[in-house]
């Protein structure tokens, strides 16, 4: 099924969720596509091609040449075994963390690309990696967690009782984590102890995407399948609020997934989040009282800083809007391209495709100011900022650091 995932440039990945566990249903490149292809992504699942009739991939438009030249290079990479989906690098401590597929976790000074330390856990991973750079955490095949310490030796290991679907996130002595049946668990970053446990029924259709669970000093702000936002409380795992990222409406399962995609993202006194065939909005942290919201859908994520949020739709537009809600400007130049969530630097906005290259936007205006080749993989992690430079994880597993001058 990931070659088949890889099969689109605009795919999004569902999986059927049971009582026991989430297995993958089937690819849809577009809504329209997916509205139009619907009796076929029900009906057999089998092939490896959406359409019946054709195997082939869809042609690529021409990219868009490059109109505000920028010197950007790639300053270090690194080899890793194959990641995807569920894996993205995180900067903590002044290091960089990452892992792969097949239970490699490593520590990296992002400066130079050096390896601090490399563990083989000798089992697979679904998902990776969280740090506070003293414990770091990732999510075994099996359903598992597994803690290492500061120095990369093994710290403790604990079931989380189902498949995990986020990326560990690592944070004020915790360690929060969603699993496959729309649990939402706590737990200690010291002992693995469970602290708590929050339970929302889910849709039987979702995405197949992995994000953060974002936190700050007193709540967790999970984004859930079926479009709605919640906060947490970090003590207890008490529910402070829920608000609507988008509503559910169709007539069938696939119409009717509006789930949250990527990371929510906390900013002052906001947090804000997107959701596929749904909205883009921000709400009070304190309250959940929407602040503003548009109507877009997205696959991948969005990011933000004090000025600017910045989003790739589903169609593979890259829009961006002020904090309070006005257009700034939108990039159409990129359609098609299975856009990665972005990264807001203070020149520009870096994002990844499905083939790939990493794009740089100039962050006033949107326009194509660098393209740069990574393995040939796609970009599906978000890119992450360390020590001055942008990491991008790639499909196969690569890292790649580039500078921002």
């Amino acid at each position: 099924m990931a070659a088949y995932e890889e099969s689109w440039q605009r795919g999004v990945a569902l999986w059927r969720v049971t009582p026991w566990h989430v297995t993958p249903w089937h690819v849809i490149p577009w809504r329209l596509a997916a509205l139009v292809a619907a009796s076929f992504a029900l009906a057999g699942l089998g092939g490896c091609s959406l359409w019946p009739w054709s195997s082939s991939k869809p042609a690529l438009p021409e990219l868009p040449a490059v109109t505000a030249p920028a010197n950007a290079r790639v300053v270090w990479s690194l080899s890793l075994s194959g990641a995807g989906v569920g894996f993205q690098p995180v900067a903590a401590a002044n290091s960089l963390f990452a892992a792969a597929r097949d239970g490699t976790v490593v520590r990296i000074d992002p400066a130079s690309g050096s390896v601090q330390w490399r563990t083989d856990l000798g089992q697979p991973l679904i998902a990776g990696v969280g740090s506070d750079g003293e414990t770091t955490v990732v999510a075994g095949l099996d359903g598992s967690l597994i803690a290492l310490g500061g120095d990369g030796a093994p710290k403790w290991s604990v079931p989380s009782g189902a498949e995990v679907v986020t990326v560990p996130s690592v944070a004020l002595g915790l360690v929060l984590v969603r699993t496959s049946d729309n649990r939402v668990a706590a737990f200690d970053a010291d002992t693995g102890k469970r602290r708590w446990t929050f339970h929302r029924q889910g849709p039987p259709l979702v995405l197949r995407q992995t994000s953060l669970i974002a936190m700050d000093a007193t709540a967790a702000y999970v984004g859930l399948p079926g479009g709605r936002l919640v906060s947490l409380s970090l003590e207890t795992g008490a529910l402070r609020w829920e608000a609507a990222v988008a509503m559910p409406r169709g007539s069938n399962e696939i119409e009717r997934i509006a789930d949250v995609v990527g990371s929510p993202l906390v900013s002052g006194r906001e947090v804000c989040a997107v959701a596929f065939q749904g909205r883009v909005g921000c709400f009070e942290s304190s309250s959940g009282r929407a602040r503003w919201a548009r109507d877009l859908s997205s696959a991948s994520g969005l990011d933000l800083d004090a000025s600017l949020l910045v989003v790739p739709d589903e169609r593979g537009e890259l829009l961006a809007f002020s904090r309070s809600g006005a257009s700034v400007w939108r990039q159409a130049g990129l359609r098609q391209r299975g856009l990665s969530a972005p990264l807001l630097t203070p020149r520009f906005v870096l994002v990844g495709d499905s083939t790939g290259l990493v794009h740089l936007l100039a962050r006033d205006d949107g326009a194509i100011a660098a393209r740069l080749p990574t393995d040939a993989s796609a970009v599906v992690a978000a890119p992450v900022g360390a020590a001055g430079l942008a990491i991008v994880q790639t499909r196969a597993g690569a890292l790649f650091a580039i500078s921002d001058p």
